[in-house]
């Protein structure tokens, strides 16, 4: 059964190989990994993902907001995917990062399993009272709008940073 679980350290191997796969390939890109690829120790990224779920949190950094990590996994804890939910909006998330961040491993895309992915994040932002989510992707990303566009993604805008066309989706979540 596939489901989305919080990371712990007892799936280091498994997250480890994740990251790999996702360096290893040519489009490299860590969307929805909670800055993983800025840790070289998994035992140093949850203490990062733990600072950034409470915002009482002494250490927690301003410029985040409140949210939490989930691996897409089987029964066996594969790693099919990441997902960042961030529980409410900035002003910079609100323009180009929305609610939700996610990527799926390089050998698994194209399978279905981003649409399960998100249709799962949307249950969990359902039960933190984010009734309106908003989801962005690269205009060139195809694979991801499709997916969004699957989840019930209503297209609002496309808006241009740094020379990057970013797609803004808003999916109704009552």
């Amino acid at each position: 059964m596939i489901k989305l679980i919080q990371p712990t350290i007892n799936l280091e191997k498994e997250i480890l190989d994740y990251k790999k796969e996702m360096f290893n390939n040519k489009d490299y890109k860590m969307s929805g990994c909670g800055s993983l690829d800025k840790y070289d120790e998994v035992s140093l990224w949850l203490k990062h993902l733990e600072e950034y779920s409470d915002r009482f949190n002494p250490n927690f950094n301003n410029n985040f907001v409140e949210g939490s990590q989930w691996l897409l996994v089987d029964d066996t804890n594969y790693i099919y995917g990441m997902v960042n939910l961030r529980h409410y909006l900035n002003d910079f998330l609100l323009n180009e990062g929305g609610h939700v961040g996610y990527s799926i491993r390089p050998s698994k895309r194209g399978q279905g399993y981003g649409k399960i992915q998100l249709k799962l994040a949307l249950e969990i932002l359902k039960g933190k009272n984010v009734d309106r989510v908003l989801v962005t992707c690269s205009d060139t990303n195809i694979q991801s709008y499709k997916t969004i566009l699957s989840c019930g993604g209503v297209l609002e805008n496309k808006i241009v940073s740094n020379e990057r066309v970013t797609r803004r989706y808003w999916i109704e979540n009552k």
